[in-house]
């Protein structure tokens, strides 16, 4: 979509009538990390999200701003300054900074609880001046899970119920599996209880008279329009978690997700008869310079960018790059970006592996480096999690289901997607991967060769591929697999975390290039073919 055609868009939403019925509109963002915006603020940011709003609200509509989670965690920010700063961001999304906000409601993400201290999560949760819902999300204590997070923090609530536009809105919030913690429990993994969880939650607030029921979500998009299917009562799923906009129609349910770090947002009209079923249509907008930063915002936006300056000290110019290192998570999580193929060609360098490997999940940037400088907050960035590189053997055979598993979710934007080094291969519409069409050039040899299923070929990569591989869909790892590859260096030894450290390895490979700099290009190791 163009600008001017954004900008069309955005008006054409503004104009319309209001209606007789129930009446009201829903701004929704999902799956923000960047308060300042991409693309050095010229795309997103939560300062263009405050004046869409205000758009939307100036001809008298009421507009709930809905976050479909993952807004504490993960960035840079957030890692060094303990979240604070997006809560004191969003707290200011409705123009008072100490006014509580009833219209923003924000459901918990998967990344939301990944700190094993509670604080973090339960002190940004009391601090927020919005509400929050999670009807599946239970506060563990005595080693009993038997509360939900609404009876320890007062912001939180296991559903929600409100009149707005002349219509009662009842919002339920549904969150993905978050590991295990001592301090809290996901009912998500198991279906049945899963559902039980949104059945009691549908039932609740069709018992205070709701007529339109919202899911609040953060889960796969399967896994929002199983639950559509699954309820049909449903009136709309505002989603989160996938980062990529979709969306679909499941019976009579829309579902919707907006583009991560609010590259764009939804925009919802939501019409209710006195009788009948509500009328809903959901419209993607993107945020781009077209629409101005609101001047509150920024400025407090401005405040917490200087405070993580001071915290992490001057942005050093580590190298250079020649070209475009895209790293936004629709070019790293589908297709080969000349940033996936540095960092892969770092990981088989480094373990001088005859294929490297990079999960485009633990690409954590979610940003382009443009040609010039590479600096410190680019490796922060891109390096969010630690992680060491490991080396293991697989045949042929095990690689070629790597690769297929890698393309098996390619256009949801899923993090399983591999950025390769050492191997070229073709996929097909659908994630079909064919033995012919994958190429290798083994460690120390100047051409490709085709793929022998009965080889062994040397594989380096990020250990939490190796670990946890496995949860993304490579049985390869699974530890109950009796084939898993054996590692080839122990991670145990002491030392090796400092010697195999991925950042660690990437800058000192940088540093060591001509000029320092990096002249990688996309040169065709990923190729899909359509048809």
């Amino acid at each position: 979509m163009s600008k001017r055609l954004a900008a069309v868009v955005l008006s054409s939403l503004l104009a319309l009538p209001l209606a007789a019925d129930g009446h009201f509109k829903i701004l929704q963002i999902n799956d923000v990390y960047k308060i300042e915006g991409l693309v050095g603020g010229t795309v997103g940011g939560l300062a263009r999200v405050r004046t869409i709003r205000k758009q939307l609200e100036r001809d008298g509509t009421p507009v709930l701003l809905m976050h479909a989670g993952d807004a504490l965690f993960p960035s840079v920010m957030s890692k060094y300054l303990a979240a604070q700063p997006i809560v004191r961001v969003m707290n200011v999304l409705d123009g008072d900074p100490a006014a509580f906000d009833p219209r923003m409601i924000v459901t918990l993400g998967n990344h939301e609880l990944e700190n094993a201290d509670p604080l973090y999560a339960l002190g940004r949760l009391a601090q927020s001046d919005f509400r929050w819902v999670a009807s599946n999300v239970y506060y563990c204590h005595g080693g009993k899970c038997d509360e939900t997070f609404a009876k320890r923090v007062p912001t939180m609530s296991d559903t929600i119920v409100m009149d707005i536009g002349g219509a009662r809105v009842g919002i339920f919030g549904l969150t993905v599996d978050s590991g295990t913690s001592d301090y809290f429990r996901i009912d998500f993994t198991d279906r049945t209880a899963r559902y039980a969880a949104a059945r009691k939650a549908i039932r609740e607030l069709r018992k205070k008279g709701a007529q339109v029921i919202i899911g609040l979500t953060h889960e796969d998009f399967d896994e929002d329009v199983a639950l559509a299917n699954q309820f049909p009562g449903i009136t709309l799923i505002v989603g989160g978690h996938d980062h990529l906009y979709g969306q679909r129609t499941a019976g009579s349910t829309l579902i919707t997700k907006a583009d991560a770090d609010a590259k764009s947002v939804i925009v919802w009209d939501v019409r209710v008869p006195k009788s009948g079923k509500a009328a809903v249509t959901a419209t993607r907008v993107m945020v781009d310079e077209t629409i101005e930063n609101d001047p509150d915002v920024a400025k407090e936006v401005a405040t917490w960018q200087a405070a993580l300056a001071k915290k992490l000290g001057p942005n050093d110019e580590i190298g250079l790059t020649k070209n475009l290192l895209e790293g936004v998570e629709p070019a790293v999580r589908g297709r080969e970006t000349a940033l996936g193929n540095f960092l892969a060609d770092v990981a088989r360098d480094t373990m001088q592996a005859d294929v490297g490997l990079m999960n485009g999940g633990g690409i954590r940037i979610n940003d382009d480096i443009p040609p010039g400088p590479v600096r410190k907050y680019d490796m922060e960035g891109i390096f969010y999690y630690g992680n060491v590189l490991v080396d293991f053997d697989v045949t042929g055979a095990q690689l070629l289901d790597m690769l297929r598993n890698s393309v098996s979710r390619v256009d949801a934007g899923d993090g399983r997607f591999l950025q390769v080094s050492g191997i070229r291969f073709k996929y097909h519409a659908g994630g079909a991967v064919n033995a012919e069409e994958v190429e290798v050039r083994r460690r120390g040899e100047s051409d490709y060769r085709p793929l022998d299923l009965a080889a062994a070929y040397r594989v380096g990569t990020i250990q939490y591929l190796y670990d946890r591989g496995a949860g993304d869909g490579y049985t390869l790892f699974d530890p109950s697999n009796p084939d898993k590859p054996k590692l080839l260096r122990d991670v145990n030894e002491p030392g090796y975390a400092a010697k195999y450290d991925y950042r660690t390895a990437t800058e000192a490979i940088i540093v060591a290039l001509p000029d320092k700099t990096i002249t990688t290009a996309i040169e065709g190791r990923i190729v899909r073919v359509d048809g």
